[in-house]
């Protein structure tokens, strides 16, 4: 699964349409004397929708029922993502005042005069809006834009997402049909586009690395030789099919205009992009460090923005957020390491539990003895109680299977995709890598914990049922999310050695600190190739080192939330004893909503624990 925030790609892709800008900056500029500001809840509404613009992606992700619910009419032109090219210095101060124009009519409210929604909402448009100006006026804007890039990558950059986004794409309404065509349809003439960008690459000092450009053709080709057996026309059948609002003669107009889009267009793209990335391999001469660092001031500037993006830190010492990760990792080696020397110690004494162990750690033997998603589900949703309060629902829950083609690029053993906040009662989806399950079968019970229960798909549909907005779910801190989704994972092992024998305890405990380590090992990682500016070239055949230097700071939310969130829960404890009660702790977390920021998150911790001491 990419670790890509999408919406931040939208709104630095030029979503924001220079209409809407000027229509609501204008409205903020002519106010009466004795200006009455609108209300909290109303402003988070108009920035969400200034963040999605006419996406029709976002909006079918985020709401059923846009105009409905929203009262935003989703336009019937739509295309897939083309690259633009860097912006002007017009198009960067109009941006610019828009976002002005938003901080000016938050400056009206005082957070100490809110109650608890509108502070929670206070707070979400006061830490996004300076985020986005913090990137906007930024003098390596242009340099920004170069470098955050991701349509072309090693795993397939937005071709592959496109593939991934038609797939999860809804159809409720015929607007919906006729939307996904007309973006199919655009793909051609949006793929050739991101030739452009890779010449500006180039032109930036920044050109791609062969492996990146190689990796992506080798996507390319194999999609284009799957031709007419490519996975995506039957998709757009079935969903066709399945379209109860659609008559029988119009589903076969649709068919074969969405074949048509696919063969003549998609597969066109695919081909011209292809053969187009040809021409840049060999731009690139020796390189022996990542983009960010081989690009000086502004790549230190540009990591600095995506760690204060991804985790809501303003201001960050990432010298001294590097030295507390090392510390913590080498804490975390030395207690996993410390359970694998009891074990070994017990081959003679405890034969049966050493020997049981060792059942675990070579995969032999899984925990708890499930492996079936439908059975470990079960097990979860009744786990889960000792970690969070109980759902007022209970969403209907399925699984289903990632194509070959996106399985066989993809690490990620499960996906989960949020459902629209205005469907209160909708079925819920988990989507698996069959590839990856037969490989790694000892990690089906944490990673359907970390993407259903009680992790990203518990905290969304609680977010819901506690009546969270459009503005906390679009802009939600994503080290928070991701850290709550790999704090659960060690919470659950936690709870499944205080019940089990020794040999199943003492795994449950390696395997957590091995959690801790590996994250936390990962973002050290990043930020020594990305930040740091270390030496990678022995490691450019490394996939997942060319991974973190084409999406730089993406194991953040991972290891630092994950980091965070553990610390955060271990200080509670420690100060609380008796007093701590897991459930009502992860309630007050979970209550600002699907993502707040990390530092929002410290502030709960503080009050949690002062409240009950």
């Amino acid at each position: 699964m990419k670790k890509r925030n999408k919406l931040i790609a939208l709104a630095t892709c030029g979503v924001m349409s220079a209409s809407t800008m000027f229509g609501l900056a204008g409205c903020f500029d002519n106010r009466p004397p004795f200006y009455d500001p609108m209300p909290l809840d109303e402003l988070g509404l108009n920035f969400a929708i200034t963040l999605m613009g006419d996406d029709a992606f976002a909006w079918n992700a985020f709401s059923a029922t846009p105009y409905e619910t929203y009262g935003f009419v989703v336009s019937d032109e739509q295309t897939w993502y083309p690259y633009a090219g860097t912006r002007t210095s017009n198009q960067i101060s109009l941006v610019n005042y828009l976002f002005k124009s938003y901080a000016d009519e938050l400056s009206y409210y005082k957070l100490s005069d809110l109650d608890e929604a509108d502070a929670a909402t206070y707070r979400t448009l006061n830490n996004a809006i300076s985020m986005y100006q913090s990137y906007y006026k930024s003098k390596y804007i242009n340099k920004f834009e170069l470098l955050g890039g991701s349509y072309i990558s090693s795993e397939g950059g937005y071709v592959a997402d496109f593939a991934q986004s038609f797939e999860n794409y809804e159809f409720r309404t015929e607007k919906d049909v006729a939307a996904l065509l007309a973006v199919t349809q655009s793909t051609e003439a949006a793929f050739k586009t991101y030739l452009n960008f890779a010449n500006d690459r180039v032109k930036g000092g920044c050109p791609l690395y062969d492996f990146t450009v190689n990796s992506m053709r080798d996507y390319l080709d194999d999609v284009y030789k799957k031709g007419d057996d490519f996975y995506l026309y039957e998709v757009a059948a079935n969903k066709i099919d399945s379209a109860e609002f659609l008559n029988e003669s119009t589903k076969a107009e649709y068919k074969a205009e969405y074949k048509a889009a696919i063969h003549d267009k998609y597969m066109a793209g695919v081909k011209s992009l292809y053969d187009g990335l040809e021409n840049y391999v060999g731009k690139a001469k020796n390189p022996k460090k990542s983009y960010l660092a081989s690009a000086g001031l502004a790549g230190e500037a540009y990591y600095e923005w995506l760690f204060r993006q991804k985790t809501g830190i303003t201001g960050a010492n990432l010298t001294k957020v590097y030295q507390e990760v090392v510390a913590a990792n080498e804490d975390y080696e030395a207690k996993k390491d410390a359970v694998i020397a009891e074990i070994d110690g017990l081959k003679e004494t405890e034969p049966e539990t050493y020997n049981e162990f060792y059942e675990y750690y070579n995969e032999t033997k899984v925990l708890l003895g499930l492996t079936d998603p439908d059975e470990i589900l079960d097990y979860l949703k009744v786990a889960a109680k000792d970690i969070v309060p109980d759902l007022k629902t209970q969403p209907e829950i399925g699984f289903k299977y990632m194509d070959d083609t996106v399985a066989g690029i993809s690490n990620a053993l499960a996906y989960y995709m949020r459902t629209p906040l205005d469907l209160t009662e909708s079925g819920e989806m988990i989507t698996l890598n069959g590839f990856q399950m037969e490989k790694r079968p000892s990690e089906m019970i944490t990673t359907i914990a970390h993407e259903g229960y009680p992790g990203h798909l518990y905290a969304h549909v609680y977010s819901k049922e506690n009546g969270t907005s459009l503005l906390a779910t679009c802009v939600s801190t994503q080290s928070f999310s991701e850290g709550w989704a790999n704090y659960v994972e060690l919470v659950l092992l936690d709870n499944i050695a205080k019940t089990s024998n020794k040999a199943t305890a003492k795994y449950c405990e390696y395997q957590k600190y091995l959690t801790l380590y590996g994250y936390t090992n990962s973002v050290i990682a990043d930020m020594s190739v990305n930040y740091f500016g270390v030496d990678i070239s022995k490691f450019l055949d490394d996939s997942s080192i060319q991974m973190l230097v084409e999406n730089p700071a993406v194991y953040v939310p991972y290891g630092y939330g994950m980091y965070t969130m553990y610390t955060l829960h271990e200080r509670a404890k420690t100060e609380l004893g008796d007093k701590y009660d897991e459930v009502s702790f992860n309630a007050a977390l979970l209550a600002d909503g699907f993502g707040p920021t990390l530092t929002r998150a410290k502030e709960i911790t503080d009050s949690y624990i002062k409240n009950n001491k």
